[in-house]
């Protein structure tokens, strides 16, 4: 009787401790369905044993702050890894170089799954959550890259023994950047004379800022030139390396200007190509009113002329091309739909053509102000993945805009999707730089 009741008590043991392992477990799972949160590493911790319930508004607001860190970190790479090139060579530098490519890669996919957060509305929190944890782990792996390179550059650098011929690399690039500074300036005073001041806003101040770090790097080679000795590891990489990166920036500034200054002249002149095609093109409009088959027709292509004959007049003062562009590709948009009976599909499509070039030439400086004012002034992660989804969708249309599949379907309003996004790219990084931006 004494074993089996032992028996029995050993069963009755065992069947309670699972049914209350099994009730626990339960509990646990609903909890862990229910609770939106989702446990991550805590900043800063090495171990990996302290950990954080952190919600989706601050794993979005994570997201955020990485990737304006890692876009950040890997415009100062490129930077670095000129000034690499030039002290080590391309040998020794490859391994940066790769991090940085494969940063790059990182970096834009995180910049597609936060575009897709933003204009995606039905997504379930689920996948929010997963896009937002893909965004926090390309980042944070791209960051690891960079830093390990870093780390390999910096310890590099400490034994550099060149400090002489480096200081003398410092100068002479301060003595070319110098050179350039009169000639930008007088750029500068063109193109505030001949075009409005929207369009060169970006780079007006640009000259002032080349020569304030021009100054600085020249202070900081001049007070390292005296502790620099004939042989063995100098103390004053790390200073030079500064002045490198002022007179790199310096320089940067002054090619800003000269962008500019290609893409208004590129501008303009694809203004004066569309107002010459678009002449001819009126005088076609003019047989095919006078050809309309009913009244209402001719009055249709009548009132398209009169928009398009008011584009072509050049207005009073300084010039904007691009708003040029913009305003003579609507007007001829609207005399294509006018025109749409009686125009054959060759002569859309080749008129398509025409249009869309002034189109695209418009959408690149608009996109290159935008790079630039972001480059230059810093910018949130909402800016700065509309500039990179701006420029992944004009080089996509570029490639597609060949075949000029807008004409076929006989929808050319569609062409005008790259300036549009360019537009609103240029005025969305503006008012974030007013309100976000930082002087860097």
């Amino acid at each position: 009787m004494d074993v089996v009741t032992g028996i029995i008590i050993v069963m009755v043991t065992v069947v309670v401790v699972v049914s209350t392992a099994i009730v626990v477990g339960l509990v646990v799972l609903f909890q862990r369905r229910g609770n939106p949160g989702l446990t991550v590493r805590a900043p800063g911790s090495r171990t990996g044993a302290v950990t954080i319930t952190s919600n989706l508004t601050a794993l979005r607001q994570r997201a955020g702050t990485l990737l304006v860190t890692l876009d950040d970190a890997i415009r100062d790479a490129d930077d670095e890894l000129g000034f690499a090139l030039a002290q080590f060579g391309p040998v020794a530098t490859k391994p940066y170089a790769d991090a940085v490519a494969t940063a790059r890669g990182y970096i834009a996919q995180a910049f597609r799954l936060s575009q897709a957060l933003d204009d995606v509305e039905t997504d379930t929190p689920r996948e929010q959550r997963e896009w937002t944890l893909q965004i926090i782990a390309l980042c944070e792996k791209a960051e690891s890259q960079l830093a390990t390179q870093d780390r390999a550059f910096q310890s590099l650098r400490s034994s550099e023994v060149n400090a002489a011929g480096t200081l003398a690399e410092v100068r002479a690039s301060v003595a070319a950047v110098h050179m350039r500074r009169e000639g930008a300036r007088e750029k500068l005073k063109r193109l505030t004379k001949d075009f409005v001041p929207d369009t060169v806003a970006a780079v007006v101040g640009n000259v002032d800022e080349a020569e304030k770090r021009l100054a600085a790097a020249s202070t900081i080679a001049d007070a390292a030139a005296p502790a620099i000795v004939g042989s063995g590891v100098n103390s004053v990489s790390t200073d030079l390396h500064r002045a490198t990166q002022l007179a790199r920036e310096a320089e940067q500034l002054l090619d800003a200007v000269d962008r500019t200054v290609e893409n208004l002249d590129t501008a303009s002149g694809a203004v004066a190509t569309l107002r010459a095609a678009t002449r001819e093109t009126l005088v076609e409009a003019a047989h095919q009113r006078d050809a309309a088959p009913d009244p209402a027709s001719a009055a249709a292509i009548l009132s398209a002329i009169a928009e398009v004959d008011a584009t072509l007049v050049d207005a009073p003062g300084r010039a904007n091309p691009v708003a040029d562009l913009d305003r003579i590709g609507d007007a001829v948009a609207g005399l294509d739909l006018a025109l749409a009976g009686a125009r054959n599909q060759t002569e859309r499509l080749e008129h398509a053509r025409t249009a869309y070039d002034g189109t695209r030439v418009s959408a690149k400086s608009q996109i290159a102000v935008a790079r630039d004012l972001i480059g230059q002034k810093g910018a949130s992660a909402a800016a700065r993945t509309r500039l990179a989804e701006a420029e992944r969708g004009a080089g996509a249309r570029h490639q597609g805009g060949k075949d000029h599949r807008c004409a076929r379907r006989g929808k050319p309003a569609e062409e005008r999707g790259t300036e549009l996004d360019a537009t609103e790219l240029l005025l969305f990084a503006r008012d974030d730089v007013v309100a976000n931006g930082v002087a860097r």
